[in-house]
């Protein structure tokens, strides 16, 4: 644009010297084309001004709308803290209320846990007492269930061990029984000596002896077992 201003400013000084020159000569086809360029030059520029000037119109309009839709949307907010403000103030008004409620709740809840103190103290020296007696109670049962629970055991003990005897005799007469078989059996074949004879004559005797001992020791273990099973 500002180049063409420049243009514009060269062809009208260019025209004037031309001008003034036409007082003693006579106009040229060149001179009256620059004259055509400098008038055509200027209705482009009009119509660029013209144009700029319909830019500016239109945005003025927008920016004017703009600020209409920014009145109205401050006044809406206006509007929107205003109810702000007095939804505040009555819920600070009912806030207040509340408070002044809860004092007084407060207060009568403070004299019902004094009440309550009391009376707990009062039923927990009683519980105190009571639990003393009832964990004196507990001390002597336990100690009678001790008592039991280790004759039990004692019981248990002496029966296990009175079993376990008699599985020894067992096994004991089973071990008589095979090697007598066993004699009878080699002695009918004629196959024993009068010294292998003796020889299992004495081992038999033993055996009978250790049998005869482990009876003993049975009726030892049954007579324990029976006394701790009363």
């Amino acid at each position: 644009m500002m180049k063409t201003k420049i243009i514009i400013a060269g062809l009208t000084l260019l025209l004037g010297v031309m001008v003034n020159a036409q007082e003693t000569t006579t106009v040229t086809p060149e001179q009256v084309k620059l004259v055509r360029q400098k008038d055509s030059l200027m209705n482009i520029q009009a119509g660029k001004d013209k144009i700029q000037v319909e830019k500016d119109r239109v945005r003025a309009e927008k920016d004017k709308m703009q600020a209409e839709k920014d009145k109205a949307s401050a006044e809406k907010d206006k509007k929107r803290a205003e109810e702000e403000s007095n939804r505040a103030e009555k819920e600070k008004d009912r806030a207040q209320k509340d408070l002044e409620k809860a004092e007084k709740d407060k207060k009568r809840a403070e004299k019902e846990a004094d009440d309550r103190v009391k009376k707990e103290e009062q039923r927990i020296k009683e519980a105190e007492k009571a639990t003393e007696k009832l964990e004196a109670v507990q001390k002597k049962m336990q100690k009678d269930l001790d008592k039991a629970e280790k004759a039990r055991e004692n019981a248990a003990k002496a029966q296990e061990k009175y079993m376990s005897e008699k599985d020894k005799l067992a096994d004991i007469n089973k071990d008589i029984v095979k090697d007598t078989e066993k004699f009878d059996k080699q002695n009918k074949k004629g196959k024993l000596s009068p010294q292998d004879i003796a020889k299992w004559n004495e081992k038999l005797a033993k055996m009978k002896e250790k049998s005869a001992d482990q009876q003993k020791r049975i009726e030892k273990a049954q007579k324990e077992a029976n006394k701790l099973a009363r």
